[in-house]
């Protein structure tokens, strides 16, 4: 593979020769909690690895990450653990909204933003919209691994596995497989674990603060035991074929750069 463009390591001139008509990919992530043997910035990671393979296959350059997110609701994380560091709504936007526009004074027109956090997805589109208001050539597509990775696949590899997909949300299987894959060095496998003692209480709403049936004593919402490297290379592989796919649609870009 060849070396990756990253934008912080280019000099002004070499940026500006890939500005006009290149993509720009933007790697969004978080920092908190992922159970207790995964990093506080999996979110991070992972959309990293996913911007570095898109980056490959479409010879776009990638921008420096952003790693505070929007804080995630206590009940997608199985409670309230050590480790949040989060931005407010309106900084997270406005900070989203500054970097699109600034490489847009460059010249930049296609952004590919890879967002690994679900709850900054909202604060997303709004600086995105908001954006492309401005910038009216502009083009953004937002993605997260879990828009592109396919429901064929993930119902067949809840079938292969015996774990629900209901059962698979936070710091669980396929998250927790993933990082194993992309960032091995970082996991704890020792330390992954089932939530144990009781079932969480499932909820679709929000009550604040989040009752304590349905915490988790370990943050894994709601198991994690059946995570493999080994399916976070096939996830992995997966995701990175149909996010190519994704974008060489949306930009209509069948051949690339």
């Amino acid at each position: 593979m060849e070396a990756l463009m990253l934008l912080g390591d280019m000099t002004w001139p070499d940026f500006q020769r890939r500005a006009h008509g290149g993509y720009a990919i933007v790697p969004i992530g978080a920092l908190e909690p992922h159970g207790p043997h995964l990093p506080l910035a999996s979110d991070t990671m992972i959309s990293e690895h996913f911007a570095a393979r898109l980056a490959h296959d479409l010879g776009g350059f990638i921008t420096p990450s952003i790693g505070y997110g929007i804080a995630t609701e206590p009940y997608r994380l199985g409670g309230t653990f050590p480790g949040v560091i989060s931005i407010s709504g309106t900084t997270f936007t406005n900070l989203i909204a500054d970097v699109l526009c600034s490489l847009a004074d460059h010249g930049v027109r296609r952004f590919v933003v890879v967002n690994s956090a679900i709850d900054n997805t909202a604060f997303l589109r709004e600086a995105a919209r908001a954006f492309t208001d401005r910038v009216e050539d502009a083009r953004v597509m937002i993605v997260a691994w879990w828009d592109v990775v396919g429901e064929d696949f993930r119902d067949a590899l809840a079938a292969e596995t015996g774990v629900a997909r209901r059962d698979d949300h936070h710091a669980a299987m396929v998250e927790s497989s993933l990082v194993m894959h992309i960032a091995p060095g970082a996991v704890q496998p020792d330390k992954l674990t089932t939530a144990s003692g009781h079932q969480p209480r499932r909820m679709s709403y929000h009550v604040y603060p989040l009752p304590p049936a349905a915490a988790t004593e370990t943050g894994i919402v709601y198991t994690a035991d059946k995570a493999s490297a080994h399916l976070g290379e096939r996830i992995a592989d997966q995701v990175a074929h149909q996010l190519e796919a994704a974008v060489r649609l949306e930009f209509n870009d069948p051949h690339g750069q």
